[in-house]
């Protein structure tokens, strides 16, 4: 049900982009917002717009009045100075581009209230809107809270990046002990910070896209003047539909839902194993059609950083962060910082002999290595008990998906500063620029190299230096086992070599077993966080129920 929610999202996502103009001529590049909360729900709303504008006479901004919604106290301000008002919510949006510079008003209009205020002068301006809300926040009967969409999605002038900021008007913190924060709509985050909240997208908005936040509040922080039936939870429900907020915990069965769970399975069981064999075959050979198209590559992809084929792996689907963290310890063996030794009477298990720090330049090599060495007895050697002790520990897990997630922003930064990505992150191939599609190809190129060797001419055996940095490559692309198969039926003279690097392979795959273990256990827990409103990367979908909201726009 998931996967059909997230396709239905993925959908009207797609039909939302097509909807978007073309060619606009004016455009804001950020639009920040600080939301000031007062004791009876009222916010103090203060939005800079950094905009660039070349047509039409004014910007306007709907703000929709559903959910008891009451807009005042309207005012704009640019560099340089404040605009004036227009009185008795008499805005003419016929008046010339002259008679609107350097001034602002109300218009009525259907379900709400527009504000504008005329461009003044084309060119690069910053626009400083303030207005306040009565009734942004309401009380429950479980909490006091508010839903509220802050961009709407499709706007004739799209902001490119959005900032938000929710606070306490007289300065309590809002931490995790009384509130919890949701986000919707973008790619982005909402977080605690330093007693407010703040969301920020990490990637350009596109059409279709928009921004909502959900903040629950603890009963008696605020006393709102607007009061609502029913309970908050009911609002959370609603907007959690449609969106990747998943449940923490299920409630517990019962004997009967037992009994029917496994009728109920022997009856479709057969249909749903033949259904999802069906799509995984599907699914490979659409992936074996376009890896065919790739041309091979048979050098390190990237430039041989790592860091950019795995934030291309992760946004292409081509590699996962248990594959990486095989290539980086099988790295670090090639690399010959460590060292295998098979445990006396344990069969494929391997105890991690420290020889040199790697100083090959790469800082997730020697952090990675340093994670491994603290978790090694006082004798410089780490064994499996040990490793697996260290992993468990909730503070290690922290540091190693901070890693991860370090690597894997360094991989989009490199990417981004060398013109690969049309905006800041790799999460599908349509991020990628020209030059991006030909970092892409470097690594499909190689894995198809990879798979099919066996196949070509090439008989002669690759310099050993080579194939270590292939096996490492063919961990990170979860390929190597593939490989192995190869290399044994093509060079039964190199035969020891080969039986070295399967050596190799199994015992960094045990021990990688431990650190991807401790990094599902992280997100597991994180995702648990986020879900109950602790804060961590918003939702693309849902935010139904959302008051306010209502376009952006010049004209």
């Amino acid at each position: 049900m998931k996967t059909l929610t997230r396709l239905f999202a993925a959908l009207l996502l797609t039909a939302g982009l097509c909807a978007v103009p073309a060619g606009a001529a004016n455009r804001v590049e950020r639009l920040t917002t600080d939301v000031a909360l007062e004791q009876d729900g009222l916010a103090h709303v203060t939005q800079v717009f950094s905009a660039q504008t070349d047509e039409g006479t004014e910007f306007y901004m709907d703000r929709l009045t559903s959910g008891g919604l009451t807009y005042a106290n309207f005012a704009v301000a640019d560099e340089n100075g404040p605009y004036a008002l227009t009185a008795d919510d008499r805005w003419d949006v016929d008046a010339s581009f002259t008679e609107k510079a350097g001034r602002c008003g109300l218009l009525n209009i259907d379900g709400g209230v527009e504000l504008c205020w005329g461009i003044t002068d084309y060119g690069s301006h910053t626009y400083t809107v303030s207005y306040d809300i009565q009734g942004l926040v309401g009380g429950y009967s479980d909490a006091d809270g508010l839903l509220y969409r802050f961009i709407d999605p499709d706007q004739s002038v799209f902001p490119t990046n959005a900032d938000l900021i929710i606070r306490m008007a007289d300065g309590t913190p809002l931490t995790q002990d009384n509130c919890g924060i949701w986000a919707f709509g973008f790619e982005g985050q909402i977080q605690f910070e330093n007693g407010i909240i703040h969301a920020w997208t990490d990637s350009p908005l596109e059409g279709g896209q928009y921004l909502t936040a959900m903040v629950q509040l603890q009963s008696g922080l605020l006393q709102p003047q607007r009061v609502e039936e029913g309970s908050f939870q009911t609002v959370k429900d609603a907007a959690f539909q449609g969106s990747d907020y998943t449940e923490a915990a299920d409630e517990p069965l019962t004997a009967m839902d037992i009994v029917w769970m496994v009728v109920s399975l022997a009856a479709i069981c057969g249909g749903i194993f033949g259904i999802f064999a069906l799509l995984r075959a599907r699914k490979r050979a659409k992936a074996k059609k376009q890896l065919a198209k790739i041309d091979y590559f048979r050098d390190a992809p990237n430039g041989g950083d790592l860091n950019v084929s795995y934030a291309l792996g992760l946004g292409l689907k081509s590699c996962t962060d248990e594959s990486y963290l095989a290539a980086r310890v099988l790295r670090l063996v090639t690399l010959g910082s460590l060292e295998p030794e098979l445990e006396p009477g344990k069969k494929n298990r391997a105890s991690m002999r420290f020889v040199r720090e790697p100083h090959n330049g790469d800082p997730f090599d020697e952090a990675l290595y340093t994670f491994l060495q603290a978790a090694a007895g006082a004798d410089g050697v780490l064994r499996d008990s040990e490793l697996e002790d260290f992993c468990c520990d909730d503070r290690h897990a922290k540091t190693l998906s901070d890693m991860l997630e370090s690597s894997g922003h360094q991989g989009e930064l490199t990417l981004s500063r060398t013109g690969c990505l049309k905006g800041n992150k790799c999460r599908r191939a349509k991020d990628l620029t020209p030059r991006g599609q030909q970092q892409r190809n470097e690594l499909l190129g190689l894995k198809r190299y990879l798979l099919d060797f066996s196949l070509l001419a090439e008989r002669d055996v690759k310099e050993t230096f080579l194939w270590q940095e292939y096996m490492v490559y063919a961990a990170l692309l979860g390929v190597a086992k593939q490989v192995m198969e190869q290399l044994r039926q093509l060079y039964p003279g190199q035969l020891a070599q080969v039986e070295q690097y399967q050596r190799y392979l199994q015992s960094t795959a045990h021990w990688n077993a431990y650190l991807a273990g401790a990094v599902e256990r992280r997100r597991q827990e994180t995702q648990a966080v986020r879900f109950g409103g602790g804060g961590g990367i918003a939702s693309l979908g849902g935010g139904g129920g959302a008051s306010g909201g209502g376009g952006i726009g010049t004209r």
